[in-house]
């Protein structure tokens, strides 16, 4: 007698099998991009050795191939191989879920932010939901009473829910705010500009530098900052987009940045390359304080393992968040440039079986 086969089963464990294989297949051209860019315009090389290593790194502790072109991209940054580097894919598509229990896309929904954390410390000043106009305290408002909120500024920021890497945001004159413009952006919230500390205004105007703060929570409930850098805006950009940026890695504990920055072509600059602002020797003012926020909201939100969290200093020094990030928050530049940043979380025993 022939087995009976599980039909949907089968079809399930096929799809889910493509979409694997797509989900790496796209990690692996993004990554041997990186490769081919990171060898043109830093002159630095994957020797043979170094490749074996990282292949060999990838089957033996993460359990197949797919995971070793994020680590030539490490490797190359580096000049070496460090054990313990979480290469990108299997960050993304084994641990992020995992360990934040699948709620990570609910640090997309940019108009929920509030709801879970009330803190002055957004910029925000109201929400537009499925056709309705929300003040701060979730309360239906007229645009009456938005324009009254804005206290004389020209223009505001609204981010749509799902939006990121800078991409999703429209910056709107006060003049041209209206129930039309809102209902073509969707569900979005609405915030006021903020004027950046003048630390930031020496590497670069026109756009808010922000600091990406990652925090960990381990096994016992103790979070800790684990990975950060700042990223700064190009000249004549309006607010940061992430392919169109310089990141520079904070490597020290009172924000010391790296010697070098990087372009999103992983080119490495020494200084802004539109400003000439050298990051040898600069320190991210204020940062213990950047650090005890992120820490904070972290511990309020403990179904959260690691979060990815945007923020900055305004004019007068005070912490502002910006967002934050549960979903597949960016770990491969702090990986490549002060990694690896993970160690002692266990996050290998996710590994594909």
């Amino acid at each position: 007698m022939l087995a009976s086969i599980d039909v949907p089963s089968a079809l399930g464990r096929i799809v889910r099998a493509r979409r694997v294989s797509r989900y790496d297949e796209n990690h692996r051209k993004q990554a041997l991009k990186t490769v081919d860019a990171i060898e043109r315009f830093n002159a630095t090389k994957l020797t043979p050795q170094l490749r074996k290593r990282a292949d060999d790194y990838a089957v033996e502790v993460l359990g197949k191939i797919e995971y070793a072109p994020w680590l030539y991209v490490y490797t190359l940054i580096r000049g070496s191989f460090k054990e313990g580097w979480i290469p990108d894919n299997f960050f993304g598509r084994l641990v992020a879920p995992t360990v934040n229990n699948k709620l990570g896309s609910l640090t997309d929904c940019k108009t929920f932010t509030n709801v879970v954390f009330r803190s002055d410390a957004l910029p925000d000043i109201a929400y537009f939901l499925n056709g309705t106009l929300y003040g701060r305290d979730y309360r239906p408002i007229g645009l009456d009473d938005l324009r009254g909120l804005m206290g004389g500024v020209t223009h505001v920021f609204c981010k749509q829910d799902g939006s990121s890497r800078g991409k999703g945001v429209a910056k709107l004159a006060v003049a041209s705010l209206d129930a039309g413009a809102l209902a073509r952006l969707g569900n979005c919230v609405i915030q006021l500009p903020i004027e950046q500390n003048a630390w930031f205004d020496g590497i670069v105007t026109g756009s808010v530098a922000t600091i990406r703060m990652t925090t960990v929570k381990d096994a016992a409930g103790r979070i800790d900052l684990r990975a950060a850098y700042l990223r700064m805006g190009r000249k004549n950009t309006e607010w940061v987009q992430s392919d169109n940026s310089v990141r520079s890695a904070i490597v020290g504990p009172d924000g010391e940045l790296d010697d070098v920055g990087y372009t999103e072509d992983w080119r490495r600059w020494t200084a802004h390359p539109d400003t000439g602002f050298a990051f040898a020797g600069q320190r991210v003012p204020n940062f213990d304080a950047l650090m005890r926020a992120c820490l904070a909201w972290h511990a309020g939100v403990p179904h959260f393992t690691i979060v990815g969290w945007d923020v900055t200093l305004d004019r007068q020094g005070s912490v502002k968040l910006i967002e934050w990030n549960g979903a597949h928050c960016d770990i491969k530049f702090s990986e490549a440039t002060a990694g690896p940043c993970f160690k002692g979380l266990d996050w290998e025993r996710l590994r594909d079986r």
